[in-house]
């Protein structure tokens, strides 16, 4: 006895919806890690420009975005086509190393730590002094200075505060720390005609202390140009970067591997991508941790890529242009 046979549209709507949501996934896929880098990065700049969440932190999570967008860039192909599992695995590891040794540069300048000192307010009257550094221990320290300008009462730019510290180490040996306090008056457009004058004040500091005795530092002096000035407040941190030989030879390896990547890895249509990315980051960050900003933001990371970022790639095309004429790749 024959059976009637079930309907079987259901079924095949099933399957066309599952195949017609697959396609659209591998047709998305390519663009899926950039999008969201670009995401994080727009959002975290909103909603640190908006208050919701601390500069450092929109800072931080922008830079990651950045990163992972340019390491995505850099290794491309062994997300957009068909590579070998050995090459992906490669890939994978290089772009985890890739990526912390590239941010953390950027995250220990944006958290520095706990405070060796923190916020204390000396003058060129004595208030504050002898101020011992609590930097026992430590090769070199960071040293935040924080001025004052009082207003100038012709309505000009504010009178420069001049400014010398004297401090000892654990030797006896003295070291002296200059440097300037002032407000300069600049002009900016507004729109096609308007123009406004705007005060661009100086008020902060950074200064890298070797310690090379590893003891305690004291601030035996102040000296303030005019005296009458404001006081200076000091805050005090722990260096969390290496010593330049060790940081050195870090950035060489990171080169060098980063450099073998591109030229012998398994991924050669990006043409060192990758390698322009590294010494352009590198750049970018010479210029954010020399910057004599007391409190980064987003700004200064700008500046420093604008500076930085054009040198280091400039350096990087110079090191692939070598790295082509000296390295053969292999055809088998």
């Amino acid at each position: 006895m024959a059976t009637a046979s079930r309907p079987k549209g259901p079924k095949t709507r099933s399957g066309t919806s599952s195949v017609s949501v697959l396609l659209a996934f591998d047709a998305v896929r390519p663009w899926l890690i950039p999008g969201l880098a670009a995401a994080a990065i727009v959002v975290s700049a909103a909603l640190a420009s908006a208050g919701l969440v601390s500069t450092p932190v929109g800072l931080a999570i922008a830079i990651a975005g950045a990163l992972v967008l340019l390491l995505y860039i850099g290794m491309r192909p062994l997300v957009a086509a068909e590579k070998p599992p050995r090459g992906r695995a490669l890939g994978a590891a290089l772009g985890i190393v890739w990526l912390f040794a590239c941010y953390v540069p950027f995250h220990v300048r944006l958290f520095p730590g706990v405070p060796l000192l923190d916020d204390v307010q000396v003058t060129a009257g004595g208030q504050g002094l002898p101020l011992r550094i609590p930097a026992a221990g430590h090769a070199a320290i960071d040293l935040l200075l924080e001025g004052h300008l009082a207003p100038n009462p012709s309505g000009g730019a504010a009178l420069p505060v001049h400014y010398v510290l004297t401090l000892e180490d654990g030797a006896g040996t003295r070291q002296l720390i200059d440097g300037d306090f002032k407000d300069t008056l600049a002009t900016r457009r507004l729109g096609r005609r308007g123009t406004a004058v705007v005060h661009q004040a100086h008020t902060g500091d950074v200064r890298v202390l070797p310690n090379p005795t590893r003891q305690d530092l004291r601030v035996t002096a102040v000296t303030l140009d005019p005296p009458s000035a404001q006081p200076v407040t000091l805050t005090a941190y722990a260096h969390p970067l290496p010593g330049s030989i060790v940081l050195g030879l870090v950035v060489a390896a990171l080169v060098a591997a980063v450099v073998a990547f591109d030229r012998l890895g398994p991924a050669p249509e990006t043409d060192g991508a990758l390698t322009l990315a590294t010494a352009a980051i590198l750049g970018t960050a010479a210029i954010f941790w020399t910057s004599n900003v007391v409190h980064p933001d987003f700004s200064s990371v700008i500046g420093s890529a604008i500076f930085g970022g054009p040198l280091g790639f400039a350096a990087g095309a110079l090191l692939w242009w070598v790295a082509k004429r000296t390295v053969e790749r292999s055809t088998r």
